[in-house]
């Protein structure tokens, strides 16, 4: 690897880190050659979506701009020194570039969109800002050639669910409504109520029908294990196991999505991760690293 290249890599590592996402912790389950592009995967995701949050900038600008820059990457126009070690993971995994295209088109139509007519435009929306994002991590993780798709992206679209009930509140203060408008009509919860973090008759049986929904998106997602090596089991169940909690807390009160955010605090997710490497044991092969540069 050239200097460059490396150089490249341990900004991405760096850039990464510096988000002190929890999120990181999961990487752990991958051996370090993995983990570093994990880190540089990630590296592009989370500048895609500090573009689209840096408020009195020109965010569609910017993203135009980073979308402009990451396509000249691919032809080995380098603008951003993070580029290399981007574009270099994505040639040694054989990840498609248009998982990372499709990312930033869906942050982007953040900037402008704030509702949702029915599910199939959220589903849209959640591939393209969480199973694309899957999709291209798949191959660090290791994979079989013909893994069930369908799977993975069921799996993306059920994180970005989870997220989205979530953060009822939070995206409300903010104007915005993620739920399909057509089923607000359904179980007579108005935008306005939700808007204001007021609860009626409708809310919990609305909640109820997306948490069903969830539920049965981990569950198809839940065949994609198989199609995974030891590895990429790890983080996956690591992954899923995280957001099946936040999912459980929230069915639990559906309304308290709109009184607080609902989280897994740090050292539940420690824990939870613990648990689940602990289980993995017999899966790895490979002999602890003492000395890891990462």
């Amino acid at each position: 690897m050239s200097a460059n290249l490396a150089d490249s890599y341990a900004l991405c590592r760096t850039f990464a880190r510096s988000s002190g996402s929890n999120f990181l912790l999961s990487f752990w389950f991958l051996p370090r050659e993995k983990r570093q592009a994990m880190y540089t995967l990630y590296a592009f995701f989370r500048h895609t979506d500090d573009l689209a949050d840096e408020e009195g900038s020109d965010q569609a600008t910017n993203l135009n701009a980073w979308r402009n820059q990451f396509q000249a990457a691919l032809s080995g126009n380098f603008q951003d020194d993070r580029l290399p070690a981007i574009v270099d993971t994505l040639k040694r995994y054989q990840i498609s570039a248009q998982y990372l295209l499709e990312s930033i088109d869906g942050v982007e139509s953040d900037l402008t969109r704030t509702r949702f007519a029915d599910f199939a435009e959220l589903e849209r929306y959640c591939y393209q800002v969480a199973s694309a994002i899957g999709l291209s991590c798949l191959p660090i993780w290791g994979v079989r050639e013909d893994f069930d798709r369908d799977a993975a992206i069921a799996a993306g679209i059920a994180f970005q669910l989870t997220n989205i009930l979530r953060d009822i509140r939070e995206d409300a203060q903010r104007g915005r409504i993620y739920l399909p408008l057509d089923e607000l009509k359904r179980f007579d919860v108005s935008e306005e109520s939700l808007l204001a973090g007021q609860t009626c008759p409708g809310f919990e049986p609305l909640m109820r029908f997306q948490i069903e929904r969830a539920e049965s998106l981990f569950q198809k997602a839940h065949r994609l294990r198989d199609d995974l090596a030891d590895d990429g089991r790890g983080i996956y169940d690591a992954m899923t196991e995280i957001y099946h909690s936040l999912l459980h807390q929230i069915a639990r009160d559906p309304e308290i999505v709109l009184r607080q955010k609902v989280q897994v605090g740090s050292w539940q997710k420690v824990k939870l991760l613990a648990n689940l490497a602990i289980s993995h044991l017999p899966l790895r092969s490979r002999k602890p690293q003492s000395t890891e540069a990462v």
